[in-house]
């Protein structure tokens, strides 16, 4: 196992992820969340298709591997849903700590059935990590002035996003090891499933799924940044354990702030300012 390389590839996922959720915030202001998301990964997949005819052969697939794909694939659709009907009908000051604290679900899981050790300096640096993230991620602010009733409306629906996602960066770690799938096959199949289950979804909903020509370059830079984003993942956890590359990839909130401060103008509260430094903090004491 080689701790600097997770750490390194999870720096990689948690840039990519956040330039990527900056781009989409800008991409929304113009078209819909159906058309931007089936398009970049369509766009990404594009990408993984052009990387596997000319660096891998098909593999032989247990049927163990198989159901994983598929519960995958269906988890990634169903917590992109999820988050983003949560975020429709609720808070985003409620939201977005919830659905944030997937990263709790895959960590606990990975010490759990994966027995992935912590030494108690890392163990630290994990939970400074988490706990960065989660404060990052709200405006105080806006929860205080948020009345008691309003604080249920998204909630169910942003924690079936957080279990979803939290057992899908979990299955990652499990996937690169079956049947010697490596770091790439496990995210292509899934990205493959996850297309396929969207595609059934707004079928049924009947949704328009256009390509969005006026946001044509932005789905673009956000598929291959998703693309570079779950590659780095993929390739952390084959590196590292699944406990120490999860939380290093999910402090990707911290980008997307501080690009929404940066080009949007929006002011960083108390709160928002304490979780980046914890995050810093936190992967100071995963690198030592």
């Amino acid at each position: 196992m080689d701790l600097s390389n997770g750490i390194i590839f999870g720096i990689i996922t948690m840039l990519s992820w956040g330039v990527a959720d900056f781009l989409a915030a800008a991409s929304l202001k113009k078209t819909s969340i159906y058309k931007i998301f089936i398009w970049s990964q369509i766009i990404g997949l594009l990408f993984f298709v052009i990387v596997f005819l000319l660096f891998f052969k098909l593999p032989k697939l247990s049927t163990y591997a198989i159901e994983l794909i598929l519960i995958g694939g269906l988890l990634s659709v169903v917590s992109y849903l999820a988050f983003y009907k949560a975020l429709q009908v609720g808070k985003v000051s409620i939201i977005s700590p919830i659905a944030a604290s997937w990263v709790i679900i895959t960590v606990v899981l990975a010490l759990v059935f994966l027995k992935e050790g912590l030494t108690l300096l890392h163990g630290l640096g994990v939970f400074l990590v988490v706990l960065g993230i989660i404060i990052t991620s709200f405006k105080l602010h806006d929860l205080l002035a948020l009345k008691f009733a309003n604080l249920v409306s998204g909630v169910k629906y942003a924690i079936v996003a957080l279990l979803g996602m939290g057992v899908f960066f979990y299955l990652i770690g499990i996937m690169v090891n079956v049947d010697d799938l490596g770091w790439f096959f496990p995210i292509f199949f899934i990205k493959i499933t996850a297309i396929f289950y969207f595609l059934l979804y707004v079928g049924f909903k009947r949704e328009n799924i256009s390509f969005p020509k006026n946001v044509t370059m932005l789905v673009i830079v956000i598929g291959v940044l998703e693309v570079i984003a779950f590659f780095a993942y993929s390739f952390g956890v084959s590196f590292h354990y699944t406990v120490i590359v999860a939380p290093v990839s999910a402090t990707f909130p911290v980008v997307t702030i501080f690009l929404a401060w940066i080009f949007f103008g929006e002011k960083l509260e108390f709160n928002q300012k304490t979780g980046v430094i914890l995050v810093l903090l936190g992967l100071i004491l995963l690198s030592i």
